[in-house]
């Protein structure tokens, strides 16, 4: 009985081997997830620039001081636009997670921090993009720290919120007026430091002092360098997104796999057994059958999406800003994730293979495409890999109807690149399915 087990153990073994698609998917493919996970989640430890555009509406010497600071800092990566508008539409697009607005009166009010200013800023951000905002949020508060520490060793500037010191009336500034005798000579002693820096900088130009420092208390009571507006880009700010408009093209996503994986599982049984050949036998063409096919997935598909949306909408409070291109967007897709379908299964014809590139060629797409890990914390290279899923570009194309809004050429272009993307399905279908019938 034992050679008998081994004869049949061995047999198993070397039927695996001869299924060369099988024995990729089920020896190589875990290697591919680990890799691809450990890239992933390795770079979520230590996430990279966060992408910002920035506005500088005001002018002055400390406004360009600040944005000096935001484009030398590691953690960001500021691109400068000229207009409101094209800043919201990069926002829009997802090419970057918020907006910085510089506004006029920033110089004006950074002048009198002392006093109860602020540095103002606006921020504009994508409400999808919630960790990332509050990266932002704590990294524009540190740079207006480090800004108003340097305003310290600054004579001038002291003199000048000195002078807006001593004729703002104790009670505007929520202080005694001993409190206020106090802060004022703090900050006389802290305007001769800096008077005296910047004359032993003078006397010696060449060398850097370190060791020296300078620094004055504000005044007591609410006291914040940076003053942060945040609100969310989208059409109509006073009714912001709800949640489940953010996650609910993430759960289509998923749904896509399964319907998919679904498809492409059956037609490998189907082959398996010898279905499919008995119904070629019949006075059908193989044309008819695999429409056939392709028709039962893009139904499946469309079903899927158009009951998630109802869903949505009755049960979760999802008010589409644009449900006119909502539709034409859900059949784009499942046209697109159909030929998705038939191109795998045109490629992979046992059953091991196809259910085993079905389930990993699906699962790595969509992990690219951001159907778990946002985009934004993946590593550079990944995220431009990510433009070959077919995944990130149904998200683009539902988030737009569902919540980002923007104008129709942005909606009709996302709307094609899904539609590219069942294109190439297509051609590689057929390709595949023309060098399986010459090759036979």
């Amino acid at each position: 009985m034992s050679g008998a087990l081994l004869a049949l153990v061995r047999k198993d073994l070397r039927l695996l081997l001869r299924d060369r698609s099988a024995f990729v998917f089920t020896m190589v493919f875990p290697l591919v997830i680990a890799v691809l996970f450990g890239l992933v989640f390795g770079r979520m430890a230590t996430p990279g620039p966060i992408a910002v555009a920035l506005v500088n509406e005001g002018s002055g010497p400390l406004a360009d001081a600040f944005i000096g600071a935001l484009q030398a800092d590691a953690a960001l990566r500021v691109e400068r636009v000229t207009s409101r508008e094209e800043a919201i539409a990069r926002v829009r697009a997802a090419r970057c997670c918020a907006v910085v607005i510089v506004p006029e009166a920033f110089d004006s009010a950074a002048e009198a921090l002392l006093t109860g200013g602020s540095m103002p800023l606006e921020v504009l951000g994508d409400p999808s993009r919630s960790a990332e905002l509050g990266l932002l949020q704590g990294k524009l508060m540190e740079v207006g720290f480090v800004q108003f520490m340097l305003s310290v060793g600054d004579s001038a500037r002291l003199q000048r919120q000195a002078a807006l010191l001593r004729a703002l009336p104790a009670a505007d500034m929520g202080t005694s007026e001993g409190e206020r005798a106090a802060i004022l000579d703090l900050l006389g002693a802290a305007q001769r430091l800096a008077e005296a820096r910047e004359e032993k900088a003078r006397r010696r130009s060449e060398k850097q002092i370190d060791g020296e420092g300078a620094g004055a208390f504000p005044r007591l009571g609410a006291f914040r360098p940076v003053r942060i507006a945040q609100s969310a880009v989208v059409d109509d700010p006073a009714r912001p997104p709800s949640s489940f408009a953010v996650t609910f093209p993430q759960g289509v996503v998923w749904g896509l796999a399964g319907c998919v994986m679904a498809f492409v599982t059956s037609l490998s049984v189907e082959r398996s057994r010898g279905t499919l050949r008995r119904l070629c036998a019949a006075p059908l063409s193989m044309h008819m059958v695999l429409a056939s096919k392709a028709l039962a997935c893009f139904s499946m598909v469309l079903v899927m999406q158009v009951m998630l949306m109802v869903l949505a909408v009755t049960a979760f409070g999802v008010r589409p800003v644009q449900p006119a291109m909502l539709l034409p967007a859900m059949v784009a897709i499942a046209v697109a994730f159909t030929m998705v379908a038939m191109a795998i299964a045109a490629l992979f014809q046992s059953l091991g293979g196809s259910e085993g590139a079905g389930r990993s060629v699906i699962l790595i797409l969509a992990l690219l495409g951001g159907g778990s890990v946002p985009l934004a914390f993946m590593p550079p290279a990944l995220a431009s890999a990510s433009a070959v899923s077919p995944f990130r570009w149904a998200i683009a194309a539902l988030e737009g109807p569902l919540w980002r809004g923007g104008s129709m050429p942005s909606q009709v272009a996302a709307i094609g690149a899904v539609l590219l993307v069942a294109l190439i399905a297509a051609a590689v279908a057929c390709c595949a399915l023309s060098f399986r019938r010459s090759a036979a």
